[in-house]
């Protein structure tokens, strides 16, 4: 991800709007126009989805947008620069490579596809059209995510310990995929602006359920370890009764407790030591007044939305200074270099199983070429 300015605003805007297409109009997609209607480097030119009657609904509540069933029918009455992706995954490389194709760059949700030889063709059409194509990556815009990877960076937390991280939602209905392709991206996204050298495990282990019978996974668990040894364990759940996103970094020094469920004060850094753990709200935490952001309760947009509208200021800064946000060693292909061997265990009843390098190598290890967005000052 390129770098995003410290100052969380946006840059005034140019003499000439940026013209978007939002593919799907499901919440994701819904937030997406949302997001690009305010930016003032963009310009909602179109809304599409297969179910007309939600993408009418959503362009009336933004205004008169037009909407349109196909992205074929879109491209052929509309003239726009780019297409903002928030498609079931299964149709997330067919809708990108048609934009491609025609000429348009792509923000794509995280992961860009389901296998990483589809995010590989993606890339490809996208570099030989000399387009953008970006991973839709919300989280890496979050001012607490940011000031993890600020504490990580600069030694305050000490040595890693152990890394848990829970993802759970109630999504029955949801059974496209299995339950580690839905909701694990989401949690290994936000590992891999965090953690040292991003997310980026030798091998996986990977266990699943599904006891309601659906035939694909409800609830899973994923194991590996850092290059220090330090076991990392998500825990993903679609039956839950709640819906959850939390991360929990232990080091020797200071523990870092993330929560998306909290509007207002995501972030909370404890100190081990302590005998009754107690949370920090001094050095080494500063700007502490940083992480309260404005909450649902009328004084201001909630975190996602302005995580989102950053996202949309990034995306039309690197189509205007043509910085692709898709490398063969980018985050979102290690996350599906990842994905892609625990299906590997899972299959093989939670037996370890290597990752493949993105860059062919047979195992993980790999350098971070794809500079991560900076959000908070040095």
């Amino acid at each position: 991800m390129n770098a995003v300015p410290g100052d969380f605003g946006f840059h005034s805007a140019p003499a000439t709007k940026l013209a978007i297409a939002v593919i799907g109009a499901g919440p994701r997609g819904a937030g997406l126009a949302r997001a690009f209607q305010v930016c003032p480097d963009w310009e909602l030119a179109a809304i599409c989805d297969v179910d007309v009657n939600r993408a009418s609904i959503m362009g009336k509540q933004l205004g008169t947008v037009p909407c349109f069933e196909t992205i074929d029918e879109l491209l052929d009455c509309v003239e726009v620069d780019a297409a903002a992706i928030a498609t079931p995954l299964g149709a997330r490389h067919g809708t990108a490579m048609t934009a491609l194709r025609a000429g348009k760059h792509v923000l794509a949700d995280e992961p860009l596809a389901d296998s990483l030889s589809h995010a590989q063709e993606m890339a490809a059409e996208a570099r030989m059209g000399s387009l953008v194509l970006m991973a839709g990556r919300p989280h890496s815009y979050e001012p607490s995510i940011q000031k993890i990877q600020k504490l990580i960076d600069a030694g305050s937390l000490g040595d890693i310990m152990f890394v848990e991280a829970l993802l759970s939602e109630t999504n029955l209905l949801n059974t496209e995929r299995d339950v580690f392709w839905d909701l694990a991206p989401r949690s290994f996204a936000v590992m891999d602006e965090v953690l040292p050298g991003g997310l980026a495990p030798l091998d996986v282990s990977a266990f699943g359920g599904d006891p309601l019978g659906t035939g694909r996974d409800c609830v899973g668990h994923i194991y590996f370890r850092l290059p220090n040894d330090a076991p990392v364990h998500l825990h993903v759940n679609r039956l839950s009764r709640s819906k959850c996103h939390q991360l929990l970094i232990a080091g020797t020094r200071l523990t870092v407790v993330w929560d998306a469920g909290v509007q207002k004060e995501r972030l909370r850094v404890y100190d081990p030591s302590s005998p009754a753990l107690q949370k920090l709200s001094t050095p080494p935490v500063p700007e502490l007044n940083l992480l309260q952001l404005p909450g649902e309760d009328g004084t201001g947009p909630s975190v996602e939305q302005q995580t989102m509208e950053r996202m949309a200021d990034a995306f039309s800064r690197n189509i205007r200074r043509q910085n692709d946000g898709h490398s063969p060693n980018s985050p979102t292909s290690r996350i599906l270099a990842v994905l892609e061997a625990v299906s590997r265990s899972r299959s093989l009843d939670g037996q370890v199983s290597g990752v493949v390098s993105p860059l062919g190598d047979t195992h993980g290890g790999l350098a971070d070429d794809w500079p991560q967005s900076v959000l908070w000052p040095t």
